[in-house]
């Protein structure tokens, strides 16, 4: 089955300009047909679990084991050295 590129936006819940934006930096296979993009639905939805996977291993990276009896601050620290060492991470890639 085939999808536009409204469709697919639709379905991954980002505009139309992104769907097409992901399509050209080839995140996105997609098929020209005349003047008009299409794409699979397997595709679309396999890229989706990606991007679910990818989100979640962000967050799974940019967590830390709270005690209940651990300083606030030294919590926080440890939240905010995460976030940057993912931050980091991210930029590293490309």
């Amino acid at each position: 089955m085939s999808l536009t590129t409204q469709q697919a936006a639709d379905l991954l819940d980002v505009s139309r300009p992104t769907m097409v934006e992901l399509i050209e930096n080839g995140d996105l296979p997609a098929e020209r047909i005349s003047s008009r993009l299409r794409l699979r639905l397997r595709d679309v939805l396999a890229y989706q679990q990606a991007r679910k996977q990818a989100q979640y291993e962000a967050l799974a990276a940019s967590s830390d084991e709270i005690d209940d009896n651990e300083d606030p601050e030294v919590v926080h620290r440890r939240l905010t050295e995460a976030r940057r060492s993912v931050s980091a991470r991210r930029k590293a890639k490309g």
